[in-house]
């Protein structure tokens, strides 16, 4: 599990815990959308090897969630947002995983 939130009206940042580490993928997207956020988000993957590059992303914000698939295959993101939205929004964008943020969890 982990969380996702805008850090502007076109990036947001997705931090994880995976096997008692944390991994972080930080994205850029279109169209601008105001700020949104998820303290409960599902990460599916098939091997931790698909969590690095930089892959492409798309993906949906709102009504009451947002779900992002990645093109490394079989990667997906999805959470309930913090915060409802009046409609749902397509955004797509490339991110990053930023393998030097990995750091054991306390």
């Amino acid at each position: 599990t982990g969380t996702i939130a805008a850090t502007s009206s076109t990036s947001f940042v997705a931090v994880f815990s995976v096997n008692n580490a944390r991994k972080k993928y930080s994205a850029t997207f279109t169209p601008p959308l105001d700020t949104f956020s998820s303290d409960l988000v599902h990460l599916s993957y098939s091997s931790l090897g698909q969590m690095i590059g930089s892959p492409a992303f798309t993906g949906e914000v709102g009504i009451s969630d947002v779900h992002f698939t990645l093109s490394s295959p079989g990667v997906m993101m999805s959470g309930e947002l913090r915060k409802h939205t009046s409609s749902k929004f397509t955004i797509s964008g490339t991110g990053i995983w930023n393998d030097r943020s990995v750091v054991a969890l306390v």
